[in-house]
């Protein structure tokens, strides 16, 4: 069983928060640390791929939040990268859901379950401001159809998010870009770890990130953290940077001892 020698800090995920946090560390005199990543790249769910000649992205694929008072980091990054994008304009924006076979729903269908939808978060955020201000409650039940996946994402991650301000518009500017380059968004990435990681014709070589390592287990106490990967390594630090997804929060692929704490919801103190 592996055990390297004790860190300062250890990041969970090397994604653009963990590449972030990495970064910020460096800058501010903190490089004794190790950075933990469950696949075999850094970039999270900012992933590109090839299709049919031409490359596209799988997850991130915009940079939000431009044209402000304050200049984004990521968009500055991009311009000094002379990263390739496309303003996007959504003033006639409309969507087509298609199933698996590449068929669109009818109109009627997809109408349908959207006002579903809708009604039922609706009902639900009465629900919750009426009897459940201040308890813990059981998470909503997830969708599970591809067109109950796809009205969610419409729903909840592009209509009703722009329903309360966002930090990232409100500081930044409401100006949305396509990144639309061979090289991908990962590349604004690399560039980003470069500044702290040791890399050689772009790859990099730094001993610092480990990749392939998946965390099953984290231990905290006021001595420090523990953290056990599933290959059986144990990594020591003094603190603990956990930059996963909210996925993977949810799906209890990472025990955690002691138990993370439950914060109750409540709405009165997010309006």
């Amino acid at each position: 069983m592996d055990s390297p020698p004790r860190s300062s800090v250890i990041i969970i995920g090397a994604g653009i928060s963990g590449v972030s946090a990495g970064k910020v560390l460096a800058e501010n005199g903190i490089e004794d640390m190790v950075i933990l990543e469950a696949s075999d790249r850094i970039g999270g769910r900012i992933r590109k791929d090839n299709f049919g000649g031409v490359t596209v992205e799988l997850g991130a694929g915009w940079i939000a939040g431009v044209g402000g008072k304050e200049s984004n980091p990521v968009w500055e990054l991009a311009s000094q990268s002379g990263l390739r994008t496309c303003f996007s304009d959504y003033s006639n924006a409309r969507y087509n859901i298609y199933d698996r076979s590449g068929k669109i729903y009818p109109s009627g269908v997809a109408a349908d379950s959207y006002k579903k939808a809708v009604d039922l978060a609706i009902e639900n955020l009465k629900s919750l401001e009426a009897n459940l201000v201040g308890e813990v409650i059981e998470p909503p039940s997830s969708p599970k159809t591809p067109i109950e996946l796809a009205i969610d994402f419409i729903l909840h991650d592009f209509e009703m998010a722009e329903v309360e301000p966002i930090s990232t518009f409100v500081d930044f500017g409401e100006r949305e870009f396509l990144v639309a380059d061979e090289r991908g968004y990962e590349h604004l990435l690399y560039k980003m770890a470069e500044n702290f990681l040791f890399t050689s014709e772009g790859k990099i070589l730094d001993s610092r990130l480990k990749l392939n390592k998946v965390v099953r287990e984290l231990q905290h106490s006021r001595n420090g953290v523990v953290v056990k990967t599933e290959d059986g390594c144990i990594y020591e630090a003094n603190y603990v940077i956990l930059s996963v997804s909210i996925g993977v929060l949810q799906s209890d692929l990472i025990s955690f001892k002691p138990p993370l704490p439950l914060f109750p919801i409540n709405t009165a103190s997010e309006q």
